[in-house]
């Protein structure tokens, strides 16, 4: 639970480290109204390097997909047919790195590989009613549901997929906690790291997605 204490050291290590809000890196602004794209970045992007110096990583992993993809970027249909006409997750996987190699794209999502989670999460998102991202206004609760029944799925990767696809929200991935953990000496949740830094930018008059952004560059780059 946080707690008072929590907030005004975690406010005084945003302002002393990270510095104005002015200063802060920008959210690129994710993939809105291509729920297809943002389900692979949110899934390939777990425990990976998102870019390198050496124009490697999952960015350029997705928009390598984008530009040579026949499928429709915010059909999950089209995504699901995608990897069947491949010969299912692990062809698909197999064309997806011979394309652009990912870093670090390791089969540690609940011991199944990233493809086969993107497979597993379109479909699932399918049965909930959920073919695009419009679809989601209307069944915001069901496609977490479902989106949380994927295994090796969680809190900080289904947050993300809310994010690139215009929500607002939080991903606690590792970036974010190491940031708490040394403002505040404590470990938090999941929900708590999130709440804290929803509040705090509440406090900034600021918008979370901003200063989760801001803080995961910093930490990322130290």
């Amino acid at each position: 639970m946080c707690q008072a204490a929590d907030m005004s050291d975690f406010a005084k290590a945003v302002s002393q480290q990270i510095g104005p809000q002015s200063d802060w890196t920008p959210w690129p602004g994710g993939w809105p109204n291509e729920i297809a794209t943002a389900l692979i970045d949110a899934i390939y992007s777990a425990n990976a390097s998102y870019t390198t110096k050496h124009g490697k990583g999952i960015k350029p992993l997705v928009v390598a997909w984008c530009s040579r993809s026949a499928a429709p970027v915010d059909s999950l249909k089209g995504l699901i047919d995608e990897i069947d006409r491949s010969g299912g997750p692990t062809q698909w996987m197999d064309r997806m790195n011979k394309q652009h190699a990912p870093s670090r794209d390791k089969d540690a999502l609940g011991g199944t590989t990233k493809a086969a989670a993107v497979h597993e999460a379109a479909s699932k998102l399918l049965q909930a009613g959920v073919e695009s991202a419009a679809d989601l206004v209307p069944r915001h609760a069901e496609a977490k549901q479902a989106l949380f029944k994927v295994s090796g799925v969680g809190f900080a990767t289904v947050s993300y997929f809310f994010m690139l696809l215009g929500w607002p929200g939080v991903k606690p991935d590792r970036m974010i906690h190491a940031f708490i953990e040394n403002a505040t000496g404590r470990k938090m949740s999941n929900g708590d790291a999130a709440k804290l830094v929803r509040d705090t930018a509440n406090e900034l008059k600021t918008d979370p997605v901003s200063l989760e952004h801001a803080i995961w560059s910093w930490q990322r780059n130290r």
